[in-house]
């Protein structure tokens, strides 16, 4: 027998808790949907897509697209909706539908030079929006990876439908930690991610993101890498570099010409560690190669096994050809075994 379906009235738009009144306030997460401010070309909660998705509020907005809490109706489970919504040539058009007076959230481009040349960028994107999307999905079953739960069209745009992790990111989880995490248990709950970043690599998919707020740490404590994306193949002229996060972001990055493989992923990933063992960002890494301030851990008082800081420097290495060039390569030196 299926589960029972959930009345809308009764969901939290903030938690996607169930209810057992209706409140103007969540007694659970605090939300109040009429002092919530809903961000700019964002859907409003209480919209289904696909006919069985309930969109929440809004909890994230980037470059290349917008994160939504959601509820599943078929599962009758929180669910977390990515919306394909690249910044800078992409409006959204709320035309209310004369028949029913109800609206359609479709999405329109717009640029200020070339339309045509946005109109391109824009389906580009899309398509490998969906594409990275059903790649992905081949991974549900594995641990350090988000899992995929559905994708679609509508609205002109792309939904990825994603399970919801109860937790925080890594970023957040330091803090949490009094500002650093000690290096026996980072490297412990990072076996999973390198794991499924070498997986996800083997398919010919790069992440291009890797950083403290995109890896998750859930209620069990297991790590999971998000926030995947081939939309960030494209650039827009300088658009480009505003969407990576400096000190992530390895050089080949900041060069449109540059080539991008698992090693770019090493670089972030190191970063990543780097920062979360000594809560030091890195500078950009283009203005190390006329002048690395780079210092190696344990000078910063780290407590790091000498092989961990080890494959951590050499995964920091400016040039792409002098890092690791798979995550395996760094696995093994991190742990001495095999993925």
């Amino acid at each position: 027998m299926g589960k029972k379906l959930v009345n809308p009235d009764r969901l939290c738009m903030g938690c996607m808790e169930i209810l057992d009144g209706m409140y103007k306030v969540c007694p659970k997460c605090g939300f109040s949907l009429g002092a919530y401010q809903q961000p700019a070309n964002t859907l409003s909660p209480y919209e289904i897509l696909n006919g069985k998705y309930l969109i929440g509020k809004v909890i994230g907005v980037g470059g290349f697209g917008i994160t939504y809490i959601g509820w599943d109706f078929y599962q009758s489970k929180r669910v977390c909706i990515k919306e394909y919504f690249p910044k800078n040539i992409a409006v959204r058009a709320a035309d209310t539908r004369p028949d029913t007076h109800t609206a359609s959230y479709s999405i329109e481009v717009y640029t200020v030079n070339n339309m045509a040349q946005a109109q391109q960028i824009y389906m580009r994107g899309l398509n490998s929006y969906i594409t990275e999307a059903e790649n992905l999905s081949k991974f549900y079953l594995m641990p350090g990876i988000v899992s995929v739960r559905d994708f679609f069209y509508g609205n002109k745009t792309a939904y990825i439908v994603m399970e919801y992790i109860e937790g925080m990111d890594m970023k957040q989880f330091a803090k949490a930690c009094g500002g650093t995490i000690e290096a026996n248990y980072l490297f412990s709950i990072l076996k999973d991610v390198i794991k499924a970043l070498y997986a996800v690599h083997n398919e010919g998919m790069v992440h291009r993101d890797i950083s403290p707020d995109n890896i998750m740490i859930n209620r069990q404590y297991q790590a999971k890498v998000i926030d995947f994306g081939a939309a960030k193949d494209f650039y827009i002229g300088q658009e480009y570099a505003v969407f990576l996060k400096h000190g992530f972001a390895p050089v080949e990055q900041y060069n449109r010409h540059g080539i991008q493989g698992p090693w770019t992923d090493v670089y972030s990933l190191c970063a990543t560690i780097y920062y979360l063992l000594s809560k030091v960002r890195l500078q950009r890494s283009y203005e190390r190669l006329s002048n690395d301030t780079i210092v190696p851990l344990h000078k910063l008082g780290v407590q790091i096994l000498p092989q961990w800081e080890k494959a951590v420097m050499k995964g920091l290495e400016i040039q792409p050809a002098g890092r690791y060039q798979s995550m395996a390569e760094m696995y093994y030196d991190l742990y001495m075994e095999k993925i």
